[in-house]
């Protein structure tokens, strides 16, 4: 599947992290739907996980590892997922291979790309 990020008028779209709140839930807009998500960072297995919920209150997915670089909910994906896909990564190649406290949210962002069907 080729993906390319989403161009609103040449700005890059994402979804805003402040790991400094985690683990904090949040509700996130995207295109077509409005969704609850929610950051958590597994001690035991050193890594961020993310849960989405549609705004009703069901439960999409639970637990969902954040991976460096990897479509977020891909395995586990249907018709009531967002629209665009969500990768986590740097724009600016800075030689980045996983996400840490020090940079999810500050140069490792949640960018949406457009989902080609």
């Amino acid at each position: 599947m080729a993906l390319e990020l989403i161009d609103l008028s040449h700005e890059v779209s994402y979804i805003d992290i402040d790991a400094d709140k985690v683990p904090y839930t949040f509700s996130v807009k995207l295109i077509d739907k409005t969704f609850t998500l929610t950051i958590k960072y597994n001690d035991a297995g050193g890594f961020y996980t993310a849960d989405l919920l549609e705004i009703g209150g069901e439960v999409l997915v639970f637990g969902d590892p954040i991976r460096y670089g990897r479509p977020m909910f891909g395995s586990v994906e249907d018709e009531r997922f967002p629209l665009p896909v969500i990768i986590p990564q740097c724009l600016t190649d800075e030689g980045i291979s996983e996400i840490t406290e020090e940079n999810l949210g500050r140069t490792v962002r949640l960018y949406l790309h457009e989902r080609r069907v």
